[in-house]
């Protein structure tokens, strides 16, 4: 079963590498991750630019800033999963944490 885990940012360029590096190592491996850039100011797009770069397998998607909860709801618009995991960028998660 896929599951989508949809992160919203804005200005999180200090923080949404470890998060990401944290969903790369899951043990559960049916993930797709997409990170909703919510009009950041900051260096977030570059972050995330170089992220994808290192091979990290995540959907990006950008919008001008229109709050988290917008930010959400085009993550799970374009998510595939049967399941959408909805968490913030600050956050980082055991690798047993979706399974």
């Amino acid at each position: 079963m896929k599951i989508s885990v949809i992160i919203p940012t804005y200005n999180e360029e200090k923080v949404i590498g470890e998060c990401l590096e944290s969903l790369s190592k899951q043990t559960y491996k049916d993930l797709e991750t997409i990170v909703v850039d919510d009009g950041s100011t900051d260096k977030t797009s570059k972050v995330l630019s170089d992220l994808r770069f290192k091979n990290y397998d995540i959907k990006v998607f950008q919008q001008s800033h229109k709050g988290a909860g917008a930010a959400r709801n085009l993550g799970a618009k374009e998510a595939k999963g049967e399941i959408l995991v909805f968490v913030d960028a600050d956050m980082t998660f055991k690798p047993d944490f979706i399974e």
